[in-house]
């Protein structure tokens, strides 16, 4: 069993949005309903911001269905206790997305430039509202391991 630890902000739950969040080191949801194929054998703990431990129960890639294709953000925890889904940047930036903020919007492309989604920003954060930003979110792909 590994044990990570990373720091993550949490906020406010919200089902209908994911959160784009610079200072969480993986991506994660609570939503097992994102997850075709689940690896629940990849289990470990997960530091959040008030300093507490959360079990991470599981991994995989949720795929992201957009009129330009279809999208896959791979390594997403499952993490049952956290309060939303957050995206990171960082791992974002890993797997060759890039990402601007301009004029109060937050736009992720992939490495062709071609546009995943955009996010406005409220309230000092960008959160992906998924009924406006793609057609539908899909279940998933086969898992990647790397930790």
């Amino acid at each position: 069993m590994a044990t990570l630890e990373h720091m993550c902000n949490t906020t406010e739950l919200n089902n209908s949005s994911w959160l784009i969040d610079s200072s969480c080191t993986n991506h994660m949801t609570a939503d097992l309903s994102l997850f075709k194929d689940l690896d629940k054998s990849c289990m470990s703990k997960l530091r959040i911001a008030n300093e507490k431990y959360v079990k991470v129960e599981g991994k995989g890639a949720i795929e992201v269905e957009k009129i330009s294709g279809t999208k896959t953000l791979k390594n997403m925890l499952y993490v049952p206790k956290i309060n939303q889904t957050l995206v990171s940047v960082g791992q974002l930036l890993e797997s060759g997305y890039s990402l601007s903020f301009n004029d109060g919007m937050c736009n992720i492309k992939d490495n062709m430039g071609i546009l995943l989604l955009s996010a406005k920003m409220m309230n000092r954060s960008f959160n992906i509202e998924w009924k406006e930003a793609c057609l539908s979110v899909n279940t998933c792909v086969y898992i990647d391991y790397v930790l």
